[in-house]
């Protein structure tokens, strides 16, 4: 991979995670494997997440899809908090959840909901 697919690679982790989470967590995987942190900033952000077919606020809904409808409640909470970083509505997020439950199933909508309550209490705390 080039150095423009690591810069593309944690410019767009910063849009989705803010400067410091993006450097927190791209140590987290050096200090696990250098060479998985590389592939993943290389390759999934600055590759994946960087192409121009699809609009990032888009791309961040469809992994907050795939993540529910998987049951991976950690890393979606994690795209969560991204999705509100690119400006992307809380009713947006919650209307994902609801559409999704329908393919999904309920057990997959509560941790979503859970998840969803969690990442949004400090945005209701600052209306």
């Amino acid at each position: 991979m080039s150095d423009d697919s690591a810069k593309k690679g944690m410019e767009v982790r910063t849009k989705l995670f803010g400067e410091k989470a993006a450097q927190d967590g791209d140590q987290f995987l050096r200090n696990f494997d250098e060479g998985f942190a590389t592939f993943l900033n290389e390759q999934l952000f600055g590759t994946i997440w960087s192409r121009p077919g699809l609009p990032i606020k888009l791309r961040s809904l469809l992994t907050m899809t795939a993540l529910m409808a998987l049951g991976r409640g950690p890393e979606l909470r994690l795209h969560m908090r991204g999705a509100l970083n690119l400006g992307i509505p809380p009713e947006e997020i919650k209307e994902l959840i609801v559409h999704v439950s329908q393919y999904s199933g309920v057990p997959t909508a509560v941790e979503a909901i859970r998840a969803f309550n969690e990442v949004t209490a400090p945005h209701k705390a600052n209306e």
